[in-house]
């Protein structure tokens, strides 16, 4: 392979293991630093009874609200014996609503698994331990809020199942209150949604006009992995904005608040759960709690201590809010709310990158496996570049044929560069060869490279994807020797055998451990992005073989160039004349 072609592939390589920490990590960094200047105006914070009040955020055209959050050391809270479970059935979800504060005690997906095989479930262990559950409210009347959270609601029914095709149902819970009256909490379920709707009403008039938050935390789910090169943390999507901000759970030390928001979100590499506000005026408010590590942790994962919580005026003294808990599924996400799906983050390439997820979507409603999938695009985006990767092989081997040439002109001229640049040059345009020619095609399609890495990267529906031995696209083959990987690096090796290469024997050996070396860097790779690469390297040994076949030589090569390009036609007008 020529010498420019694998600098290129080397740090196109280089450049995709680095990406998250040296372009996007300070791109969200920067985001993050804008927002925060918005809001400096009103940051202050203030602890009383267990509550943390947070900053009055001022919104475009909107009276400021107040958000609450427990603090970080808030107590745990003693489960009630007496509490009844709420069990909500679907299709996609099976939910569970104690009545101990009308709060959600757990939420599984039945369509996707965790690392135990067992359906993904979003409530974490952190909050089973420490009584603090998704879908507590709080004003920031210390007394109403315990009571809000930990009184015994009582129930229109204790469960719900719901099939396909039919119309959603609600379940209610409602508490009377020493200082707030009756307090009903609404929750309408969908049997083809992910996304519930949350009604909480108040009935003392007195309660009109004030804030009221809703809060999911701490963390999101149980038994979830996160790949190495995805930062878990909290993405906020604000009115005004055209993209969300990212900020990762490890950088979050104290209280941050975003307003005016469309909507929030944990964000994990397949799974999030996220508020959408019904009200304009709102603020999201995050936080960070205390824990301590469980099992073989030496530190404390840090989403795992994320609290966020949504705050709104009660107009009429009735708050409504919707919630989404699911995977990270972009037709899901658009369903869910508008602009929802810019949730995935597909990088800087993101114009190339969506456009082919909705196409490996596209491909699988007619092959039904991601593998396959995954071949047909790669077969596709060759065919797309044919011409480019043609044109590279046949620049690599002009170079190759016309080294005999050079390496005497650089040894005639080895004590004068500028003659033997000029002798060089001379040589290249007699022999019609393009010193870049091999390396400025392959160039070219390191975006679309890039591109594809982070479809493959970000698509949960290579999450638990089989195809042949392979059980989990989304993640590196389970077999101790890795098949996969090994065919990788062997058709490597062939495709290097086989391309023209104008380095020197020094240079060919060293580039004869560059297989070895690319199958040590892809050993802990997915297998679907394994599986890209080594189609790729199949089908690009197939058009070298045809390339070869052709036996096109470097005067075959000019003599046709000369006669297509009507530039070069007329040059030789003129010599004639």
């Amino acid at each position: 392979m020529e010498k420019n072609a694998i600098i290129a592939i080397v740090l196109s390589l280089l450049v995709l293991l680095a990406w998250q920490q040296i372009f996007v990590a300070p791109q969200q960094q920067k985001l993050l630093e804008e927002q925060a200047k918005q809001e400096e105006h009103a940051v202050q914070q203030e602890q009383e009874h267990g509550e943390t009040r947070l900053p009055r955020t001022q919104g475009e055209g909107t009276v400021p609200v107040d958000g609450v959050l427990p603090t970080v050391e808030a107590a745990t809270r003693e489960l009630d014996e007496r509490a009844q479970d709420v069990v909500i059935e679907t299709p996609l979800i099976q939910a569970v609503l104690t009545t101990q504060g009308a709060r959600l005690k757990s939420w599984k997906t039945l369509a996707h698994k965790n690392l135990n095989g067992e359906p993904v479930e979003f409530v974490s262990d952190d909050a089973m331990l420490r009584g603090q559950f998704p879908l507590e409210i709080f004003t920031g009347d210390t007394a109403l809020d315990n009571e809000l959270n930990t009184g015994l609601y009582e129930i229109s029914r204790t469960s719900i199942r719901l099939e396909d095709g039919a119309e959603g149902e609600t379940v209610t819970l409602t508490h009377e209150t020493q200082q707030a009256g009756r307090v009903t909490k609404q929750f309408l379920f969908h049997p083809d949604s992910y996304t519930i709707e949350m009604t909480v009403t108040f009935s003392d008039p007195a309660q009109i006009g004030k804030v009221l938050s809703v809060v999911w935390g701490p963390g999101l789910g149980s038994e979830l992995e996160d790949a190495m090169r995805f930062e878990a943390g909290i993405v906020a999507k604000t009115a005004g904005d055209a993209k969300p901000v990212r900020e990762a759970a490890k950088k979050i030390d104290g209280l941050r608040t975003y307003s005016n928001i469309e909507w929030g979100a944990i964000n994990r590499k397949y799974f999030t759960a996220a508020f959408f506000p019904k009200n304009a005026n709102s603020t999201l408010s995050v936080n960070s709690i205390s824990l301590q590590p469980q099992g073989d942790e030496k530190k404390v994962d840090p989403i795992r201590t994320i609290l966020i919580g949504v705050s709104q005026p009660l107009s009429e003294g009735k708050s409504q809010i919707a919630l989404y808990a699911g995977p990270k599924k972009r037709t899901e996400l658009e369903l869910a709310h508008e602009g929802f799906e810019k949730l995935i983050d597909y990088g800087f390439f993101g114009f190339i990158a969506e456009p082919l997820a909705r196409f490996m979507d596209f491909l699988y409603l007619y092959v039904h496996n991601y593998g396959v999938v995954i071949i047909c695009l790669t077969i596709l985006i060759k065919i797309l570049f044919f011409p480019l990767t043609y044109k590279s092989f046949s620049s690599m081997k002009k170079m190759q044929d016309i080294q005999p040439q050079m390496k005497a002109l650089q040894a005639k001229y080895k004590d004068n560069k500028q003659a033997l640049n000029q002798e060089m040059m001379k040589l290249y345009k007699e022999k019609g060869v393009n010193p870049m020619g091999g390396c400025f095609p392959m160039v070219l399609q390191i975006p679309v490279f890039f591109a594809l890495y982070q479809t493959l990267s970000q698509s949960i529906e290579l999450r638990g994807a089989g195809f042949l031995w392979i059980a989990d696209l989304s993640a590196s083959e389970t077999l101790v020797f890795k098949p996969l990987v090994l065919l990788m690096g062997v058709s490597m090796f062939l495709q290097q055998s086989m391309t023209p290469t104008a380095a020197d024997n020094k240079q060919a050996q060293m580039f004869k451990f560059m297989p070895i070396l690319f199958t040590a860097m892809f050993w802990n790779f997915p297998a679907g992005l394994v599986l890209y690469w080594l189609m790729n390297n199949i089908l690009t040994i197939g058009q070298q073989y045809l390339i070869n076949r052709r036996g096109e030589t470097p005067e075959k090569s000019a003599k046709k160039d000369a006669e297509e390009t009507p530039s070069t036609s007329r040059k030789r007008r003129k010599k004639g004349k």
